[in-house]
């Protein structure tokens, strides 16, 4: 092999040695990418909404004007990295194109990760050994994030270089070296908040360096019983103060750790419980005892630096797991939130290596870890009724079991629980075989095969969810996708419907394609600030003219809401109208049905309310107002079912004080039962000017309730079958 010399007079490979021994690894990504970028391929259309469409937003922002934006508001505050690294898509022609590229260049930052792996585990392993962990730490289920518009397939691998720089850090500590692991953090920071914690493993792991210093050693060998107890208090004072500080710095830390301390654990366990189960188990159990050396072996700088920025990054991450889920659990829902876990694959995966290539740690190490194992594993909630699970892709083994096996959960628990005895005897085994024995060499070679095999395929499998998913969206959804940007020639537009969250997906997909759109605005204030700002316009006049005026060319109005102006092009239920940057001036509207049909409540109010408004009467024949409420959609048995009472009014149409349309006097008010399996309704003379109808339905009903078996959970009262004005001659 062909050598130069370096400043010091040693030999060192040249560039094509350098470059030849690098070969395996570059032949690893490129393979990784390429399935990656075909799985990205056959992902047609967005699917986690609403992140990925305000991440979008972001970036067009940021192409166009340099500073971002969402739907023309300039953000409030630091947008992530992404949306920058994202932003030259957007250069390009069509949607679809930017689209594309937008995917490709996540999917081969994602891929990318498996550099500094490959760097976090040859501190300790040999190159072959570096070279599987590497392979492993992006043949995970996470890996599935990659072709998705958020911020993971940036943090991944960004993450993963601070924690290989930290290791670094920690193995020869300088200045240079310092600098370098604090601003990749810093960067990492700025791509996800969340990895504003790297700081906390860089300052735990120097402190941990500097305790097993020899300074620090041969001070703290002359202490007395009462300075040990001096350090501890003062140690424990410090930790307080420092939890007081995050306290007033993050409300997710001062409600968990102060109100919420009994779900910070159960949420931790649930996240490594489900990051367990996507490894395949035995990278946790090997990995984590794998950090406690044996007994005998020389230490070195670098495996200390490594062991350090290993427990370090395990304690302060699973400890932010637990806060975070334990928060959003109070907020929002409850969730499996591995994927704030996701970090760890690389560490776990170079601490396996370690103990595969060095020996397998300490006994009573295995013994913990196969037990603590155990317990996470089996505690965590499979979630087998959410496939794709966004929140913990290591969960896909478990529906692959169930969907493509037909296993029940109790039959998958069980098998999990199994695999974590297997994998705890062959860690044992290995430990009683010695890793000198041919023995410990086929033992070992074959759990690594399985254990890369099982969590690539739990990659796959959360992978062809996310394409199923999207091809799901894309079903029924209007060709083409650029529609309005076609009907538009890419002039301005504002959106102007009602219950606009209740189910938007076809609504975020028609935004995500067609940029003109710059404005989503809502009648019943139903989607404040989601994905964006959307304002909920004032009823200036009862012909429906809206305050405050849009400034948009054209207006796009969905879920029962009409205009009055000229319709450029209608796609469903979708109207397309021009207004020539004009006051909005709705025709009619109905609001308070959901996309299903559906009059819903709220658990605090279980009375289900809806309103027609005729703003335009000038054109109207004689007629009736109609009113048709239907629960032939839910028939249970006859011992369970329900009668709703509706109450109908109707009057001219005044304006409130919140400045929205309201009933002025009421003209006439009906009332009738609507009760399961039947419909019914009634009419109502409409006044001859703009009038409103407004529909009330009580008591609503819950058939998760009633019937175990559905996990329909909204308070429900009817179905709007139709609600509105009928001519009485050939309407």
């Amino acid at each position: 092999m062909s050598t130069t010399a370096n400043a010091a007079g040693e030999p060192r490979p040249d560039f094509l040695a350098r470059f030849l021994s690098a070969v395996p690894l570059l032949v690893l990504y490129f393979a990784l990418a390429a399935l990656y970028a075909w799985q990205a391929s056959r992902r047609v259309v967005p699917t986690t909404f609403t992140d990925e469409l305000e991440l979008t937003q972001l970036a067009r922002a940021i192409a166009h004007t340099g500073e971002p934006a969402r739907r023309g508001i300039p953000y409030p505050g630091l947008a992530s990295l992404v949306a920058y690294v994202l932003a030259p898509v957007w250069w390009l022609g069509s949607v679809s194109a930017s689209y594309a590229a937008a995917k490709l260049m996540l999917v081969l930052a994602m891929t990318a990760t498996i550099f500094p792996a490959y760097g976090l585990a040859r501190m300790v392993v040999p190159k072959w050994y570096a070279l599987v962990a590497a392979g492993a730490a992006v043949a995970v289920p996470a890996l599935a994030y990659a072709p998705i518009l958020v911020e993971e397939p940036l943090a991944y691998p960004l993450a993963t270089l601070a924690l290989w720089l930290i290791a670094r850090t920690l193995e020869r500590p300088t200045r240079g070296r310092l600098v370098a692991a604090g601003a990749v953090s810093v960067v990492a920071m700025l791509t996800r908040t969340q990895l504003a914690i790297l700081f906390m493993v860089l300052a735990l792991g120097l402190l941990w360096i500097a305790w097993q210093s020899a300074l620090v050693r041969r001070w703290r060998s002359g202490w007395s019983r009462w300075d040990w107890i001096g350090g501890v208090t003062l140690a424990v004072g410090i930790a307080l103060a420092f939890s007081a500080t995050l306290g007033h710095l993050s409300t997710a830390w001062r409600e968990t750790t102060f109100i919420w301390k009994e779900r910070i654990v159960e949420h931790a366990t649930w996240s490594l419980g489900a990051l367990a189960i996507g490894m395949g188990v035995l990278p946790v159990i090997a990995g984590v005892s794998g950090l406690a050396r044996p007994k005998g072996e020389e230490t070195d700088p670098r495996t200390r630096a490594f062991v350090a920025t290993s427990v370090a990054a395990l304690a302060v991450f699973v400890a932010y797991a637990g806060v975070k889920g334990a928060y959003i659990s109070t907020v929002f829902a409850t969730q499996v939130v591995e994927r704030n876990l996701i970090y760890l694959c690389p560490v776990l995966f170079a601490a396996t290596a370690l103990a595969f290539a060095r020996g397998i740690g300490r006994g009573w190490a295995i013994a913990g870890a196969g037990i603590f194992t155990l317990i996470v594993v089996a505690a965590t909630p499979l979630h087998l009724d959410n496939y794709p699970y966004y929140e913990a892709r290591g969960l896909s083994i478990a529906a692959l079991a169930n969907r493509k096996f037909g296993w029940p959960e109790s039959t998958i628990e069980g098998a999990l629980i199994a695999a974590c005895v297997v994998a705890f005897l062959v860690v044992v085994a290995l430990k009683i075989m010695g890793r000198h024995s041919r023995g410990f060499t086929v033992v070992g070679a074959s759990a690594a095969v399985v254990v890369v095999a099982w969590s690539l395929t739990g990659q796959v499998y959360a992978a062809a969810g996310e394409r199923h998913f999207s091809q799901f969206l894309v079903t029924n959804f209007p060709k083409p996708y650029d529609w309005i940007q076609q009907a538009t020639g890419g002039e301005s537009v504002v959106v102007i419907g009602q219950q606009i969250p209740t189910s938007p997906n076809s609504l975020w997909l028609t935004e995500f394609f067609n940029p003109s759109i710059e404005k989503i605005w809502s009648l019943d204030g139903s989607a404040v600030n989601v994905g964006g700002p959307i304002l909920t316009p004032d009823l200036d006049a009862v012909d429906g003219t809206l305050t405050p005026p849009p400034d948009t060319k054209y207006a796009l109005a969905v879920n029962d809401v009409r205009l009055q102006a000229p319709i450029v092009a209608r796609r469903e239920d979708a109207i397309l109208y021009r207004i020539d940057g004009k006051p909005l001036k709705l025709q009619d509207a109905l609001v308070g049905r959901q996309t299903d049909g559906w009059m819903v409540g709220s658990s605090d109010d279980p009375v289900a309310r809806a309103a027609y408004t005729r703003y335009d009467v000038s054109n109207d024949e004689p007629g009736l107002a109609v009113v048709q409420l239907s629960r032939v959609g839910w028939c249970p048995r006859p011992g369970l079912r329900q009668t709703g009472k509706a109450t109908v009014r109707i009057g001219p149409v005044g304006i409130g004080p919140d400045n929205q349309p309201r009933i002025e006097r009421v003209t006439e008010t009906r009332r009738f039962d609507v009760q399961d399996c039947k419909a019914d309704g009634v009419t109502l003379t409409p006044p001859d000017v703009p009038w409103r109808m407004e529909i009330r339905v009580a008591p609503t009903f819950r058939p998760k309730d009633i019937d175990p078996s559905k996990s329909e959970a909204r308070e429900l009262g009817a179905v709007i079958v139709q609600a509105g004005f009928q001519p009485l001659f050939g309407g």
